[in-house]
């Protein structure tokens, strides 16, 4: 794995050692972040609790909702100043084989069910403006997106 060139406010924020010595539980919580493209903005908060779910799924992350939650925060605001390829690098220096595989199914999960949600709260907003019924255009909408 190679390091992209970086700019100097991306050096600033590695040499703050963030990055340095990292756990699987921040591995996994900066491709979970990556898996989201980092461009939800305000909704930052609002993507902690579904991202924090499915990191939950997984054994390595046996610890409260508020590390889990912290740890989000804080990599999602310095992921924003960096390219986060290179933070990916970096993450996965500290990942196995056998987890970097169990990372990128997560990161599969997590970005349809991102993807999803994203839908569902840009149709929720059209029902709105077409005036249909909440109680119909939920049932819509759960029909589109049923599971086979």
């Amino acid at each position: 794995m190679e390091n992209l060139e970086m700019s100097e406010r991306e050096k600033k924020v590695f040499q703050t050692g963030l990055f340095d010595n990292l756990t699987v539980q921040d591995a996994f919580t900066i491709i979970a972040l990556y898996a989201v493209q980092l461009d939800i903005g305000d909704d930052k908060g609002k993507l902690a609790e579904p991202i924090m779910t499915f990191l939950h799924k997984n054994a390595v992350f046996d610890e409260d909702d508020s590390i889990t939650i912290a740890r989000i925060n804080k990599f999602a605001n310095s992921m924003a100043e960096v390219n986060p390829l290179n933070a990916i690098d970096r993450a996965a220096k500290v990942l196995s084989p056998e987890l970097r595989k169990k990372s990128f199914e997560l990161a599969a999960r997590i970005g349809k069910a991102t993807q999803e949600m994203r839908i569902r709260n840009i149709l929720a907003r059209l029902s709105s403006k077409l005036l249909i019924d909440k109680e119909i255009a939920d049932k819509i909408l759960n029909l589109a997106f049923e599971k086979s």
